[in-house]
């Protein structure tokens, strides 16, 4: 009847109205993946154990989000027995028993029946007494607390056993998912104890640790405040609650914990997207009524990917295919085939470059990628919006120059943070490939066409003139002219006319002076063997690089003499009056005021004297800076001693001395460097 009576008043308080779904703290460790835990229970404290996965649904913020996974699962039970003792556990029956020799007897034959089985996790506390803590042999469990000899009548009944039972239960489980439970079998409690009572609930709650109370104590302890409180603690936590006076019979506690061990695991991607603390809860949508979960708070620290070049390239070197078959085809030249309808840059290889990326996530919470793409000097140049992700196909085709370009990856994950790699610097090298001639006259072939068709036809018309078939007119300068007496006309006879230079010089003279290219940056002007300036017209720099040497294949300045190699020397303008003279290797050699060049090159300036071989020049700026500072050696005078003849800094070298010195007897001193322009 006492067991009758407990129900009756407790039933506000302890059972439930409706269904109740709790769930646990979220695993956010494989983000944007969240795991969490339900506990689903009917208001008869029943699981419920038919849940699908349409029936439920996650709202994180503002959105609604599908559930990918609900399984259920059976995890085990971390349970905690906490037993404080007081007087009322030593009242004897006729039997000489006590109500705590029951109560214990009860709970370890209960312990024993589980023997057998390690899913569950037991632990035991008593007040001023013996304790075990998180075993899964439960015979050892039983065993112990069958030892324990407490004395009953001198122990005090106290609130900070079940406040370290909760602690306890509340500690992370062997397997995720475990239910957690308490059963805390007490005197009657005295006193004060709202606000620890208070503060035990809300941990109990938020640890998600179902609590159930077993009183020893006559009927009459129902009615007590302090009884209504632990009856409120028991409802607020889902428990159950038990008055036992002696002579009612003990409970089985499987009955009350096996509903515990079933659980739901439920799985969502979170489409949180920024670091900080977010939230969710399950709505699950049941035949009679919709319930709505607790809210759980989860934490996460998001930053964007960091993408990252393995081995990028230093350098690219383009270049002309080399061929040369079995057919004897010489090296360095392209088939027919290859180069029909193709510009020389076109057939520059490699023609693309493949780069690999590895994407890391500073925020060690690895995620899929929805994007990404390739910059080349701040344009995007390629992109992949499908896997795979960390490859690129570098088109190089459009980089017919040589120049530095700077490349970067930039990344986007599925939850549109974007990051982007550093910089990294690429040489891209460029040597233009020979000219093929059959592919230059498969290219010219229309004009080639033309010339040869006005050439046959002014042989025909040759041929008609000598033939007779064809008469020219006569002059009319010559009719009009007067017939002279050839006896009395004094004889004149012009001066023949100097011949033509032959070779590089008599080319250069038929191009124009400098006024003839406004767009010239700087003139090479001839000068004979003994550095004097010729009256050749000097020779304009228009290109971003002139070619030197006597193969007119491989140099855009010809050069008609022995000592000139095929491709002698190149000059390379980099930038405003910047000029670097190179020399390719040469057997005569290329110089530059008598100093040999090297392949690194050397800069010119205003002036400079340049020999390839036993060719001269002299190099002028279409703007004249100041000339390189000379440096003078005077000889001694016929006759003087030997070491009056001195190297001396121009400060200390008079104007006339330096007249003196430079004098030759077929030139007369030049003080004023402009007039070397042409």
């Amino acid at each position: 009847m006492v067991f009758i009576l407990l129900a009756a008043i407790s039933s506000p308080a302890a059972a439930q109205s409706a269904t109740v779904a709790r769930l646990s703290a979220p695993d956010v460790s494989a983000f944007p993946r969240i795991i969490a835990y339900l506990d689903l229970h009917d208001a008869q404290g029943q699981f419920i154990d038919n849940l699908q996965l349409n029936q439920a649904t996650i709202l994180e913020g503002e959105q609604t989000l599908p559930v990918i996974e609900l399984t259920r699962l059976h995890p085990g039970l971390q349970i905690v027995v906490a037993i404080n003792p007081g007087a009322s556990f030593a009242i004897r029956n006729a039997q000489a028993l006590s109500r705590y020799d029951l109560v214990k007897e009860a709970i370890i034959a209960w312990a024993n029946s589980r023997q057998g089985s390690t899913i569950d996790d037991w632990s035991y506390l008593i007040t001023n007494g013996s304790s075990v803590s998180h075993t899964s042999e439960p015979a050892k469990w039983a065993t112990s607390l069958a030892a324990d000899q407490t004395d009953l009548r001198a122990a005090q009944p106290s609130l900070d056993t079940l406040a370290k039972a909760v602690t306890l239960a509340a500690d992370p489980p062997e397997r995720a998912g475990m239910g957690k439970a308490v059963l805390f079998i007490t005197a009657p409690l005295e006193g004060e104890f709202d606000q620890a009572l208070k503060d035990i609930s809300d941990q109990a709650i938020q640890q998600g640790v179902r609590i159930s109370v077993w009183m020893v104590a006559s009927s009459g302890a129902l009615i007590t405040q302090a009884a209504q409180k632990l009856l409120t603690l028991v409802s607020a936590t889902g428990g159950q609650a038990f008055v036992f006076s002696g002579d009612e019979a003990i409970p089985d506690p499987e009955a009350g914990f096996e509903a515990l061990r079933s659980v739901y695991r439920i799985a969502y991607v979170s489409k949180a997207s920024s670091s900080g603390e977010h939230q969710f809860t399950v709505q699950l949508q049941l035949d009679a009524e919709q319930v709505l979960a607790n809210s759980v708070p989860f934490s996460v620290d998001l930053q964007p990917p960091q993408p990252a070049f393995i081995s990028p390239p230093i350098s690219i070197d383009r270049q002309s295919p080399e061929t040369g078959n079995q057919s004897g085809e010489t090296a360095g030249f392209f088939t027919a085939a290859d180069s029909m309808g193709k510009n020389s840059e076109e057939l520059l290889l490699p023609r693309d470059f493949t780069l690999q990326v590895v994407f890391d996530f500073p925020d060690r919470r690895v995620r899929e990628i929805a994007r990404s793409a390739l910059l080349v000097d701040g344009v995007v140049v390629a992109e992949n919006t499908a896997a795979p992700f960390d490859r690129f196909n570098w088109d190089l085709s459009s980089y017919t120059r040589a120049g530095v370009h700077r490349i970067q990856v930039q990344t986007t994950d599925v939850l549109g943070l974007t990051g982007v790699s550093i910089e990294a610097p690429v040489q891209i090298n460029v040597s233009q490939p020979e000219v093929n001639p059959v592919s230059t006259v498969r290219r010219n072939l229309p004009a080639i066409s033309g010339i040869i068709v006005l050439i046959s036809g002014a042989l025909l018309f040759l041929v008609l003139i000598i033939g007779g078939h064809l008469h020219p007119a006569p002059q009319r300068a010559a009719r009009a002219r007067p017939k002279k007496d050839l006896l009395t006309q004094s004889l004149h006879i012009e001066a023949a006319s100097t011949p033509q230079k032959s070779g590089w010089r008599s080319r250069l003279s038929s191009r124009g002076g400098a006024q003839d290219f406004p767009h010239a940056l700087a003139f090479l002007k001839p000068i004979s063997d003994t550095d004097i300036q010729m009256n050749s017209p000097s020779i304009p720099i228009t290109n971003e690089e002139m070619r030197l040497g006597s193969d007119p294949r491989r140099a855009a300045l010809v050069l008609d003499d022995p000592c000139i190699e095929g491709l002698h020397a190149r000059l390379i303008h980099e930038g405003n009056d910047l000029f670097r003279l190179t020399d390719e290797g040469s057997i005569a050699g290329t110089w530059v005021n008598y100093t040999p060049v090297d392949p690194r090159g050397v800069y010119l300036q205003h002036g400079d004297l340049v020999h390839l071989g036993r060719l001269g020049f002299r190099f002028l700026l279409r703007q004249p800076t100041q000339p390189r500072k000379p440096v003078v050696t005077l000889a001694a005078a016929p006759g003087a001693p030997a070491d009056t003849a001195l190297d001396r800094a121009p400060e200390d070298i008079s104007a006339a001395e330096v007249e003196l010195a430079n004098a030759t007897p077929d030139e007369p001193n030049r003080q004023n460097p402009e007039e070397w322009t042409s």
